[in-house]
């Protein structure tokens, strides 16, 4: 690594969940993210609405600074690349990009059905006991821990006083992990923790176990 790491922490044996809203499995040398929304300013402007264009920058950026740090051997982009046909283009420009850097993989999502042929899908992929896809993990997993996006998990911090602050989440749910939307536009849905779950509250600067459910005795 190159340069300090901002914050991680290990989620499982040789696995390691970035503040920055990665995940990095340190001997098989990919990194997973999820759910860019690649070009949603330029889907708003497209209807009329003057959002600032800082969202594809700020998406390029960390990504640098991801592949900077750790090197990885596959970038797997867990779906939605794009949130819709607006960014078919500077989608493109962008995976041409990083693959200068990297093996980029990209699965399709729901929002990816516009990107028509500009960028190379598939529908999953599958690495010595881990399965990556985009939507609903399948209750039995032949292939190991399934990783997933598409539901942008998120979760709250409260400081006693009644402000709350709703964070990006990494979730472990059994034998599936849902991944943190990396799109900075993302409001994030909140996740019901329950006694199966953890999660992992996201900041570049720290990243917050929630506390897990007491299993209750029958």
């Amino acid at each position: 690594m190159t340069t300090a790491i901002v914050c991680q922490t290990a989620v499982a044996e040789d696995v390691l969940l970035d503040g920055r809203l990665a995940l990095f499995h340190q001997r098989q040398g990919w990194m997973a993210i999820a759910d860019l929304h690649f070009g949603y300013e330029l889907s708003q402007r497209a209807a009329g609405r003057l959002v600032p264009l800082w969202g594809m920058e700020a998406i390029e950026r960390q990504l640098n600074e991801l592949l900077d740090d750790y090197h990885p051997r596959q970038l797997v982009v867990l779906g939605d690349l794009v949130h819709d046909g607006a960014a078919r283009i500077a989608a493109r420009e962008l995976v041409t990009r990083l693959s200068r850097r990297c093996d980029v993989i990209i699965l399709a999502g729901n929002h990816d059905r516009q990107l028509a042929d500009a960028v190379a899908r598939q529908d999953d992929w599958r690495t010595e006991g881990f399965h990556f896809h985009h939507g609903h993990c399948e209750l039995e997993a032949p292939h190991g821990i399934q990783v997933i996006g598409h539901h942008h998990p998120a979760g709250a911090i409260s400081d006693g006083a009644g402000l709350q602050l709703k964070l990006p989440a990494f979730v472990q749910q059994g034998n599936c992990w849902i991944m943190p939307a990396f799109s900075p536009w993302a409001a994030g849905t909140p996740w019901d923790a329950d006694a199966a779950s953890r999660i992992w509250l996201c900041t570049p600067q720290r990243i917050l176990p929630l506390p897990q459910l007491a299993t209750t005795a029958s």
